[in-house]
């Protein structure tokens, strides 16, 4: 298998019809290297297929989607510590995930589903919020590659292509309605702790723990819980746990002291009292409620984006340094483009070997993962993240930077502001018109008068990229474009 690295742009499908919300406010409208679209038609033998992409685009949040009933087949861990404390925050998640993932679909058509049903008065209003500020986001783009987008609120509507499979981010059970590129249990089991460490590729040494099978839990799920964690008691310092599905540093516990692992053990009881509660004769074979200890590798993890194709092929797009809240959950990353010569080579066996074993279970399509270097000079993968991923756009935006000068970048996510868009937009009119800054989501918190948001960010180099985004952190916190902040 041979990494490859696309120096050229691909042509871009013919446009389809396409209504934007307002005209194009920038000077020059962005235009990416390639679009998922782009690449999903690579190494296809027939005409590329039509993939449509799906995406959770809720304007409401009703308590059903954390309390979920026994039926449901994909569990996703629903009460990491502060998930239920408000309940539009899931809500204004999945919409900003929404937002930044289809902004690289190019001319692909893209469903946003909305079943969350009627709910109140003002549902009218969030709606019409709502879909503008997807159009907002989509504004930003050069027509040939703005997306053809469908507002649902029930699967029956969605108006496909025939024979159009779709690719979604995470396998849920509502959109097993869509014909999709990759049979839902094998996505959700390629998502999971549990798949890398098991698969073969060179990891952390880890152990997984698997619950033991229904009908054996003889005397009832504390008592599977306490076997579950016994594990994790006897393990010697310092060590990693994680939940086996998990996104954005949740669920992941790094454990240096005693202290750490009495915390740990106490929200890990909650995970799994939750998740085992769920678990029935039809999902427990997908392992919901499993996690894996692994071994501590000091250092720095590169995160690295790339594509596989349909015929296996690698794709490379980036490498780039996470960066991570103090409680360890993904707030962004940041790249360096005159340095990516260097990274594709240190990285290329260690994709190629990745991309055969996700291949080898039927997967083409964006992936990202973790990629440490242990004392030994040994490269372990210690996260595969098989969907597009937070970072993923710093590799499709190295043209629009470095034509500009500004060889790194770095994406800021999520960013809680104060303000409407057109404030945050009169404030960094500069940034905005040098194509400096790029708004990659936005999406309104209408009970909150706030919104989340991310950006990406293009800089002449590390200290122009710093001063930056402490000039864009700085007016989160207070409202105020500080000049200061640049110093």
């Amino acid at each position: 298998m041979t990494a490859v690295t696309l120096l050229q742009p691909l042509p871009v499908a013919s446009p389809r019809p396409y209504v934007s919300s307002k005209p194009v406010s920038r000077a020059v409208p962005v235009t990416l290297d390639y679009t998922l679209r782009d690449l999903y038609a690579l190494d296809s033998d027939d005409a590329p297929q039509d993939i449509t992409l799906a995406y959770d685009y809720p304007c409401k949040f009703p308590r059903a989607q954390l309390t979920q009933s026994s039926a449901v087949q994909f569990l996703y861990a629903a009460n990491f510590p502060g998930a239920d404390a408000e309940e539009e925050i899931p809500n204004l998640v999945k919409r900003g995930v929404a937002q930044r993932y289809s902004f690289l679909a190019g001319r692909s058509s893209v469903i946003m589903v909305d079943l969350s049903g009627t709910g109140g008065d003002d549902l009218a209003a969030i709606v019409n919020t709502s879909q503008e500020d997807v159009l907002g986001v989509y504004d930003q783009l050069c027509p040939d590659q703005r997306p053809n987008v469908q507002f649902i609120t029930s699967l029956h509507d969605a108006q496909l292509a025939p024979d159009s499979p779709t690719a979604v981010i995470i396998p849920q059970d509502h959109l097993c309605h869509f014909t999709q590129i990759l049979d839902p249990k094998v996505h959700y089991e390629i998502l999971s702790k549990r798949w890398l460490a098991l698969c073969g590729l060179p990891t952390p040494k880890s152990k997984v723990i698997d619950p033991l099978p229904i009908e054996a839990w003889g005397a009832g799920r504390d008592a599977e819980i306490r076997r579950m964690l016994h594990a994790v008691q006897l393990q010697e310092l310092p060590f990693v746990v994680k939940v086996s599905i998990a996104t954005s540093g949740r669920g992941t516990y790094v454990i240096h002291s005693e202290s750490d692992r009495e915390n740990m053990c106490n929200e890990l009881r909650d995970i799994l009292q939750d998740t085992l509660g769920k678990v029935h004769e039809e999902n427990e074979r997908l392992y919901p409620a499993s996690f894996v200890i692994q071994e501590l590798v000091p250092g720095e993890a590169h995160g690295v984006t790339f594509f596989v194709t349909k015929r296996g092929r690698v794709v490379y797009l980036a490498t780039s340094q996470q960066r991570f809240d103090t409680e360890g959950h993904w707030k962004g990353a940041r790249v360096s483009y005159l340095l990516e010569p260097v990274f594709q080579n240190r990285y290329r066996n260690t994709l190629d070997a990745l991309a055969r074993e996700l291949h080898k279970k039927g997967y083409y399509g964006p992936a990202g993962a973790d990629i440490m270097t242990d004392q030994n000079g040994k490269q372990v993968i210690v996260d595969v993240n098989p969907r597009v991923t937070g970072s993923y756009q710093l590799g499709l935006l190295k043209t629009h930077f470095m034509q500009r000068g500004l060889f790194e970048a770095a994406v800021l996510s999520p960013l809680i502001m104060r303000c409407t868009r057109s404030t945050f937009e009169s404030q960094f009119a500069r940034e905005i018109l040098e194509g400096r800054m790029i708004i990659n989501s936005w999406v309104h918190d209408c009970k909150r008068e706030s919104s989340w948001t991310a950006v990406t960010v293009g800089a002449e180099d590390t200290v122009q990229l710093g001063r930056l985004v402490r000039v864009i952190e700085t007016f989160v916190n207070t409202g105020e474009y500080s000049v200061a902040a640049e110093l």
